[in-house]
């Protein structure tokens, strides 16, 4: 007789045998935002559906004859930390299937009907709501992308210094020059789909807003930044260079910076605004106002929201980051 093991004993032996959740979801059916749920606690009692499948996963990948009891310290424990599956493909393809929330959450509000006088809505993933509620080991940061939570590594000195020096740089024209527009650093939440779905919450390396209304609430920002810069590393190069691009295109974001330092590339992309019309900048030669242009760690690169007025030198860049 198989046996159905509880979440509790699922998650330490996730923990002693150093699974992912792309080895469990392989194994069974489930998807893989109904694993992370049951894993991350934002579903504190799964269904014995969910428990039987997970189960039956565990006894496919655990060696036969290896021990299922939970190992007491740390010293033989297999497990690297805590981590979260990248998928190869687009995140938004992951399903899940239908689960019942009450009109306070953040779920989109997709009404299915009535039960027992209560309006049930559903959702495909991770929301804001649930982000909020994750129990993270300390200093542990993700974000959340159409729904998909991915792991953020810990920054190197060199990011910091990269993105510390670009919130100087904007900080000193935007006083000097008594503008509206105020930048950030990470780690600040930014909800790019707070009016709709609410299934994005990214922290962006660094970012201006200049809309005032979208940080109101003094805790996160409320819809897409005017301009970004993520900094590559090895671990988010496909995200910042594909995810994220598509949904900074997507929510609004006017102005886009990647800079692979390590490369010596900066890639520069200007999008149209969310209805349509080009954005505010004077460079496109496109005819619906987006446009990419790549430099290189020698130059000097405009800023299109300020039409070129503000300029990134990489040489000084590089003299204060390698000083």
């Amino acid at each position: 007789m198989k046996t159905t093991y509880t979440i509790e004993e699922l998650k330490r032996l996730k923990e002693n045998y150093g699974l992912t959740y792309e080895d469990i979801q392989k194994k069974c059916a489930l998807s893989i935002s109904t694993i992370q749920k049951a894993f991350g606690g934002i579903n504190k009692h799964p269904r014995l559906s969910t428990l039987e499948e997970l189960s039956k996963a565990f006894d496919l990948l655990i060696p036969l004859g290896a021990s299922h009891t939970p190992v007491i310290g740390g010293a033989t424990k297999m497990a690297q930390g805590f981590r979260h599956f990248l998928p190869e493909g687009d995140p938004a393809g992951v399903e899940e299937s239908p689960a019942g929330f009450s009109k306070g959450s953040s779920a989109l509000k997709n009404s299915t009907g009535k039960t027992g006088g209560q309006e049930i809505y559903t959702q495909r993933g991770y929301t804001y709501n649930d982000y909020l509620q994750l129990k993270l080991p300390e200093g542990k940061r993700v974000e959340i992308i159409d729904g998909v939570v991915y792991d953020l590594a810990a920054p190197t000195l060199l990011h910091q210094d990269i993105a510390g020096y670009f919130y100087m740089t904007f900080s000193q024209f935007i006083r000097k020059n008594k503008g509206v527009c105020k930048p950030y650093i990470s780690p600040v939440d930014v909800r790019l789909d707070y009016d709709s779905t609410d299934m994005t919450v990214v922290q962006p390396d660094m970012f201006v807003i200049c809309d005032r209304s979208k940080v109101k609430d003094g805790k996160a920002v409320h819809g897409a930044p005017d301009f970004i810069l993520e900094v590559i590393s090895h671990s988010s190069r496909k995200i910042d260079t594909n995810l994220k691009l598509k949904k900074y295109r997507e929510t609004g974001v006017r102005e886009y910076w990647i800079v692979d330092y390590e490369s010596g590339v900066v890639i520069k992309n200007v999008f149209p605004s969310k209805d349509g019309s080009a954005s505010s900048v004077s460079r496109s030669s496109a005819s619906d106002g987006e446009w990419t242009k790549i430099y290189t760690t020698a130059d000097v690169v405009p800023v299109e929201i300020y039409d070129g007025a503000l300029e990134i030198d990489f040489n000084d860049l590089r003299e204060f980051v390698e000083a």
